[in-house]
């Protein structure tokens, strides 16, 4: 006897009695859509909704349960999308209401963020907290617990950004008709199938696919290059360990790829890898089926099993449990029931996500937050110029230089180093255009901090944060001057300006000349030549000559040749402490007046 399908569809608070069929499509990383199609040419019949009523049903929930006992419904909630009247040859026609599942709430338009040091279920709380729990339940339960450093949502839906966060880290995402679900969920309802009374068809297959595969990834911190080769191999299900050596026998040839995600560790970099092919093998073996029970659903594990003639009995034989991936629920107007399915092993920790979406960055200006790289490697954190709730700061970012680099005689900052100063405005863009790998190229003026190249465009400069700068003027020279206004200059007509406010040092070795504000000038060395064709010493108060150490007793004589001597003052004196010698074929005297000659004797010869 044919048990009697329970259905119960209500939109809000409207119960739906008179309907032609309803229809429910559910698979994973996806949303739900339903069709339920009603009457429109049964007018004055009980539970007939019209025309008119149904288009009352825009934006509104739709609670729909149906099974074969109470204590055994399938439940599913949604929101109306559509109404539509379809009408052929001449007839009435039907109405036709049609919607999504309630994760179409987080489906609300691409949109900005920026997540710093968060995990993956910190971030699906912080990107859905807009949704009210009311209209749409989400758990996550990630598998991974470690927190993900630099992750951006980038023109994306909320939804979109949560379908390929599941694709990338490998974690279930699905809604299961009351709630959404991020992570593989602690429990998972079991059902027993039996084929030829549950099912009526049932397809079992295997198949082939490339598994094999390496994965690289560049970690700039530490210039290591990390990679990791899959293993190519599965454990459990006989089936599916011989389709991967099948797998592994046609497709020989490894593949690489660069990783999606941020990784910065060979460990963290074997377990993407690891992961990865088991998302891949987990297509390698497919239970697709039909039937008549219900209670199957979405994320749902089914027992199979079949009855096989043994000699003169039936015996049953189980063909193992499968997890639900995808499911189509139909009822009819009488209310019969059918289904069609495609499932998994159960025992899958993985899945593979075919249709995700990738997004395909721009560059981007933001501004620097922090130049204090705690490595000393030059980095800098920035904030994207996204007016969005969900902004946070970057991780360390490495910065673009015209010439970067090391040698073998400089171990660090061979190049040119320039580190944007906190506030500046930069330009990001994205390694391999992948949004998990931004980059600075360098910085770019504002109204307020640019101020142009002067007239004709002749002024290019370099200048610090305090004021040190160098400048080259197409008209003027070059300039080299200080925060405090000390300046080189070079005026491109041959004149050179040093000029200091407190002291000018030159020095080479041992040999130094030095200059200060009070007007004193010293000249070092050990041997001090001055040679031109006339050279001049004048003093307004004195000109004095010594050898021997700088205030000290002098140490040696000073000899002065030339071919003729004039000395020329009003009055000369020439001392010596023990003798005054004056040698000479003749030595002239002459006074104009008096010659005074004294001494205790003098000699006459």
């Amino acid at each position: 006897m044919e048990r009697k399908l329970i259905v119960e569809i209500n939109i809000e608070d409207t119960p739906v009695l008179n309907y032609s069929s309803f229809r429910l499509s559910q698979e994973f990383n996806a949303h739900h859509t339903f069709e339920l199609v009603l009457y429109n040419d049964r007018v004055g019949e009980p539970g007939l909704i019209s025309l008119n009523e149904s288009r009352q049903f825009i934006g509104k929930p739709v609670s729909v349960s149906f099974g074969y006992s109470q204590d055994q419904m399938q439940d599913f909630k949604g929101l109306v999308t559509g109404v539509r009247l379809s009408q052929t040859h001449g007839f009435h026609g039907n109405v036709i209401v049609t919607g999504f599942s309630s994760s179409i709430l987080i489906d609300r338009g691409e949109d900005l963020g920026s997540y710093l040091n968060k995990t993956l279920d910190d971030i699906v709380k912080i990107a859905t907290r807009e949704t009210p729990e009311n209209d749409l339940r989400i758990v996550s339960n990630a598998s991974r617990k470690a927190p993900l450093d630099y992750v951006i949502q980038y023109r994306e839906s909320d939804f979109e950004f949560l379908n390929r966060l599941s694709a990338e880290y490998h974690e279930w995402f699905f809604y299961d008709g009351q709630q959404l679900c991020f992570g593989r969920p602690d429990q998972q309802q079991e059902v027993r199938l039996f084929y030829g009374r549950d099912l009526n068809s049932l397809d079992y297959g295997i198949a082939v696919a490339p598994i094999k595969h390496k994965k690289f990834a560049y970690n700039p911190g530490q210039d290591q290059m990390l990679e990791s080769e899959s293993p190519g191999q599965a454990d459990g299900q006989p089936d599916l360990v011989h389709a991967v050596r099948a797998s592994n026998a046609m497709y020989s040839k490894v593949f690489t790829q660069p990783t999606a995600i941020r990784v910065a560790s060979n460990s963290e970099i074997r377990e993407h890898v690891a992961n990865d092919e088991k998302a891949h093998v987990s297509g390698l073996l497919q239970v697709n089926a039909a039937g008549t029970n219900p209670m199957v659903g979405i994320g749902k594990v089914i027992d199979v099993a079949m009855s096989v003639r043994r000699e003169l009995s039936f015996q049953t034989e189980d063909l193992g449990k499968f997890l639900v991936t995808s499911i189509h629920h139909h009822i009819d107007g009488t209310g019969k029931y059918s289904n069609s399915f495609q499932a998994v092993v159960a025992s899958t920790e993985r899945l593979l996500v075919k249709d995700k979406k990738r997004p395909r960055p721009d560059m981007q200006l933001a501004n620097v937050v922090d130049n204090n790289d705690p490595q000393g490697q030059g980095r800098v954190k920035v904030q994207f110029k996204w007016a969005t709730q969900n902004n946070e700061p970057t991780e360390w970012l490495r910065v673009m230089a015209p010439d970067a680099g090391s040698s073998d005689k400089v171990g660090t900052n061979r190049g040119m180093v320039s580190v944007p100063e906190t506030g500046d405005q930069v330009v990001v863009a994205f390694e391999e255009g992948n949004i998990a790998r931004p980059i600075v190229m360098g910085s770019v003026f504002h109204g307020k901090s640019g101020g142009g190249g002067g007239s004709g465009n002749n002024n290019k400069s370099l200048t610090s944060k305090s004021g040190n700068t160098v400048k080259l003027d197409d008209g003027a020279g070059v300039t080299v001057q200080d925060k405090d206004g000390n300046v080189i200059s070079l005026d491109g007509a041959g004149n050179a300006l040093f000029e200091t406010s407190q002291t000018i040092v030159i020095k080479c070795g041992e040999s130094s000349l030095s200059m200060d504000m009070s007007g004193n000038i010293i000249i070092k060395g050990k041997n001090i030549t001055v040679q031109g064709e006339n050279i001049g010493h004048s003093a307004t108060s004195a000109l004095g000559m010594g050898v021997g150490p700088e205030g000290g007793a002098p140490t040696s004589g000073i000899a002065i040749e030339a071919t003729t001597l004039d000395i020329a003052t009003e009055t000369l004196a020439v001392s010596g402490s023990s003798e005054a010698n004056f040698a000479s074929d003749t030595i002239n005297i002459g006074a104009t007046s008096n010659a005074n000659v004294s001494s205790g004797t003098i000699k006459l010869n």
